[in-house]
């Protein structure tokens, strides 16, 4: 009776011994980490471009020659959408020898700042946009050229790679011309209001190789400009049409962009618009081109 009584205590120690060493060898759950912290709503982006010719809506800003730009523009995500505000700077050469209605200024100078935001495949971008040009000067005559327009731009991603969009830009005040007229003509002249309206269309190609992708895009626009102050010149009306239409390839956060730009202006329209009463002077500025241009474009949170 004491043997039994024995050998059965001994069992129940081993038994309990054997499960303590099992369950030591069980994996542990390790303790939960916190979750990561959520992404912040400030970001940067920045970037730049040089182009074979700086072309504005048609008409050259840099005497057909190269120009390169530089941008930085912060942003604000918010539930409601993206605020950002921006700052670029392009090089250009304007047509300021004698007879054209324009000076010499160093630099362009955008400074932007507005709202976007997505629903779907709808978009919608608005915002206020000035142009400021220092150190405006040709033998003597100084002038003022900076102006601002406020924009509204829609969108719409149909998720197959093609995507539509319009645009509105107005100004109450173009090229601040009013001055222009009162020095170049001696009239008092009222300020001149515009508003450039256009159209694009964007195809992603299916084709990739890699980060290497293309697509093709184009433009078509009007620039309803106010003719009051040109008629009394006897100039002709400065409005017109503005086309592009283009094929790019990228890379990653740089583009490759090939882009054929026209307007309907003619000689006797782009010296109009030029303020200058010898057409052939200003032909040039206005005529069909073709641009190549190597643009960079990212975000400092695409960096990290």
């Amino acid at each position: 009776m004491k043997k039994s009584f024995a050998s059965t205590v001994a069992a129940c120690v081993l038994a309990l011994s054997y499960t303590a060493a099992f369950g030591a060898d069980l994996p542990r759950k390790a303790a939960a980490l916190p979750p990561p912290p959520p992404p912040s709503p400030w970001d940067i982006a920045f970037g730049g471009s040089v182009m074979s010719d700086y072309n504005f809506r048609g008409v050259s800003q840099s005497n057909r020659g190269p120009s390169a730009s530089a941008y930085i523009e912060p942003q604000y995500k918010s539930p409601i959408g993206t605020f950002y505000v921006g700052l670029a700077g392009l090089a250009i050469d304007w047509p300021s020898g004698p007879g054209y209605g324009f000076t010499a200024p160093s630099a362009e100078i955008d400074i932007y700042g507005g709202w976007r935001n997505s629903w779907g495949g709808f978009s919608l971008d608005i915002g206020g946009w000035y142009y400021y040009y220092p150190k405006e000067s040709f033998n003597g005559f100084t002038d003022q050229s900076d102006f601002v327009e406020v924009y509204g731009k829609v969108g719409y991603d149909f998720g197959n790679g093609l995507s539509i969009g319009g645009n509105a830009f107005y100004t109450p005040d173009l090229l601040h011309y009013s001055t222009t007229f009162t020095s170049i003509f001696g009239f008092s002249a009222s300020k001149v209001d515009a508003t450039y309206a256009s159209g694009t269309a964007k195809w992603v190609l299916p084709w990739t190789a890699g980060d290497l992708g293309a697509f093709v895009s184009g433009e078509f626009g009007h620039w309803f400009i106010d003719d009051g102050n040109f008629i009394a010149a006897g100039l002709t009306d400065p409005s017109y049409n503005y086309w592009n239409v283009g094929l790019a390839f990228t890379y990653k956060a740089l583009t490759l962009d090939l882009r054929y730009h026209g307007t309907d202006l003619g000689a006797t329209g782009c010296g109009s618009f030029l303020v200058t009463g010898v057409p052939n002077l200003s032909n040039n500025w206005c005529k069909d081109t073709f641009i190549a241009s190597i643009k960079f474009d990212t975000t400092l949170s695409a960096l990290k």
